[in-house]
């Protein structure tokens, strides 16, 4: 009986001594299972008998190997680190893990490393940006006197006010709907408007303020006509003041009776006298329409032609927003409203 084990421990050893002579001392020979077509794969290792993977084999045997691949790599062949032949198993091993494009991982890794430089950049701009931009608001409105109600009334261009129940409700809702349809809804700002602008303007699109009827009374008579970041910060100020002191209805009232209408009138009552020869209480849906759209840019639609084009905008404006409808939209569009002949 011994004799026998004898036997077979010596044909063990004989065994394993003519494999080591047939595999190098740096390759380590992976027999896959017996199937049709299957062939034998070798691989480098390194001097503790670990097979290198693609990535180990760029960044070199001992040196550069991060600790994450080095962990999952004995983690998913301990097997390795203890025999010299191992079973190849095709749905356990991955050629993937054993070949890897160099070129590939260079370009990967630039442009990785690239991406994280220029986010960096950006964030520290942005954070720089902000500051400076806070501190420069900071200081323009620190400079401006506190609005009150007396501030605003004196500041009137327009001494003669008509109060806001006089002003046709038509001619109303024609101003707010070509010059800020959102007015009742927000507090002196509209963001969406402002983002707007910017990205139109920015895309090379048609010249758009954003401004709202605050700002725009701001301009009109706290501030001034300069287009400038600094009068801009002073408009939004305003505007944001505005809706501290005033109410809504108060804003459009001194708005309308301090807008420029052309011809050295301002307010909605010169105006009315001027292009209809009409008391403001006595405008038409027409005439009302008129005004509102030569709000815009008074020395465009004093002429009478531009001045309908503007009109057919502002209905459009007050259909889409719901304020009239249809019919009234498309019946307008074609009736005439005249100007007086001094105008034309």
């Amino acid at each position: 009986m011994s004799d026998h084990l004898n036997n077979n421990i010596r044909r063990k050893k004989t065994s394993s001594k003519k494999k080591s002579k047939d595999i190098p001392k740096n390759k380590i020979r992976i027999k896959k299972q017996q199937t049709s077509g299957s062939k034998t794969n070798s691989f480098e290792t390194n001097e503790y008998g670990k097979v290198l993977d693609g990535v180990e084999r760029f960044r070199g045997t001992n040196r550069g190997m991060d600790t994450l691949r080095k962990r999952d790599t004995y983690n998913k062949y301990p097997e390795l680190l203890d025999s010299d032949t191992v079973d190849y198993d095709e749905n356990f091993y991955d050629e993937e893990d054993y070949y890897y494009d160099s070129e590939i991982y260079k370009r990967r890794s630039f442009l990785t490393g690239f991406l994280k430089r220029f986010v960096s950049i950006m964030l520290i701009i942005i954070i720089i940006g902000g500051s400076a931009g806070f501190i420069y608001v900071r200081g323009v409105i620190s400079e401006m006197p506190v609005l009150t109600k007396k501030i605003m009334e004196e500041s009137y261009i327009n001494k003669d006010v008509v109060p806001l129940s006089k002003i046709p409700k038509n001619l109303q809702i024609a101003v707010i709907s070509i010059e800020d349809q959102r007015f009742y809804k927000h507090k002196g700002i509209d963001i969406k408007s402002v983002l707007r602008s910017f990205v139109n303007n920015a895309l090379g699109g048609n010249t758009q303020g954003g401004s709202t009827i605050e700002m725009q009374l701001s301009k009109n008579i706290l501030t001034s006509n300069e287009r400038t970041i600094k009068r801009k910060i002073q408009d939004m100020y305003n505007a944001r003041m505005m809706n501290k002191i005033m109410t809504k209805d108060e804003i459009l009232e001194a708005y309308l009776n301090n807008i420029y209408l052309g011809k050295s009138s301002y307010g909605v009552k010169a105006g009315a006298e001027l292009y209809f020869g009409e008391k403001v209480e006595k405008l038409s849906f027409g005439q009302c329409t008129m005004l509102a759209g030569i709000t815009n840019n008074p020395r465009l639609y004093q002429n009478y032609e531009q001045a309908k084009k503007r009109q057919a905008l502002v209905l459009y404006k007050m259909y889409k927003l719901g304020y009239i409808k249809e019919h009234v939209y498309k019946a307008q569009l074609y009736r005439d409203t005249p100007f007086k002949s001094e105008i034309e």
